[in-house]
């Protein structure tokens, strides 16, 4: 397999053409999910300020994107700044080859020039293992609360996840419960 080139944009710097190429993954990767991606439109919920992209022969072939947001940690633990990473995808053709270790590197290498303290992605359980080996550590036994892509409140059980990226894990205020007063990336 060819080395991807890998760039990293805000969202506005996008064109039609980048958020075509990018729903077409989104796609192939949620593949279930695929009407959502209709039309060009490279995103489920919130816009992604910055996206990272990985490209081979000029095709994306894997995506993050990444917002700046606050989450409140509740009861009592206050506001912490993250960078929210969603729509994080590989190509399913191009699966198991490295593709996604060297895209949670950038994201981590993203959350760092943002200086945010910290990343933060919520994610299936079937994937929980591949954030750990990337480096990122479950927060056990903490919910999150959420708009959902329907504009719906619900409240998550899956994986609630962080990376330390401006600061020490130590740092995370304790939570039983996190607050996304936002919509999913």
């Amino acid at each position: 397999m060819t080395d991807p080139r890998w760039t990293v944009s805000w969202e506005t710097d996008l064109d039609a053409a980048a958020h075509a190429d990018v729903a077409a993954l989104l796609s192939r990767a949620y593949a279930r999910q695929s009407a959502r991606f209709s039309d060009g439109r490279s995103w489920a919920g919130a816009r992604p300020e910055l996206r990272v992209v990985g490209r081979v022969g000029g095709v994306a072939v894997a995506h993050a994107g990444v917002v700046r947001r606050f989450l409140r940690a509740l009861p009592d633990g206050g506001d912490v700044l993250v960078g929210d990473v969603g729509l994080v995808a590989v190509d399913p053709g191009h699966q198991g080859r490295g593709l996604g270790a060297a895209l949670t590197a950038r994201v981590v290498d993203v959350l760092v020039d943002l200086d945010v303290p910290f990343g933060f992605v919520s994610c299936g359980p079937a994937v929980e293992g591949f954030y750990r080996a990337a480096g990122w550590t479950r927060l056990p036994g903490v919910t999150v609360r959420l708009v959902d892509t329907h504009h719906r409140t619900r409240v998550d059980t899956d994986p609630a996840m962080v990376h330390a990226a401006g600061r020490p894990l130590s740092a995370w205020p304790p939570a039983r419960e996190l607050a996304r007063d936002g919509q999913l990336v």
